[in-house]
């Protein structure tokens, strides 16, 4: 008697297994320490829910590392790393959106300057983990 896979169900485990394995490489001491250096004075502003607030902005990041892993594989088959982060753009827009509101506590008024360093911030966990994502793509490790 044969089991029935679901293709999404398939898709699903790989994806997982290619993301455990992606994690095992992020060094949350480095993310944590760059969190704190360029937003401790608003994430500490608010002592009450300040560990709240950082695991939150730690789980975006990481949420945005591997949003970078996942379409690694665009750029490992020769598409721009210009063109990739435009496929990301949506998605990396609504993370820094949540981002730049847990960090600063506003939902409708974006400022320019803070709402960039949110981004800036996220990208540079986005480019990480396009990087290793790649790199396991090109060493055939993500399969």
């Amino acid at each position: 008697m044969n089991v029935i896979t679901n293709f999404r169900e398939k898709r699903r485990a790989k994806q997982i297994k290619f993301e455990k394995c992606l994690l095992k490489e992020l060094k949350i001491m480095q993310l944590r320490a760059q969190l704190k250096d360029s937003f401790s004075y608003f994430i500490e502003a608010d002592s009450n829910q300040r560990k709240a607030r950082e695991d939150y902005c730690l789980e975006l990041a990481v949420e945005t590392y591997l949003l970078g892993a996942r379409y690694s594989r665009f750029g490992f088959y020769g598409e721009p790393i210009e063109n990739v982060q435009r496929r990301s753009a949506k998605e990396s827009e609504w993370l820094a959106y949540l981002f730049y509101s847990s960090v600063f506590g506003r939902k409708d008024d974006i400022q320019s300057e803070p709402f960039n360093q949110c981004k800036s911030f996220l990208y540079s966990w986005w480019l990480d983990g396009y990087v290793k994502g790649e790199r396991r793509h090109r060493l055939r490790l993500s399969k």
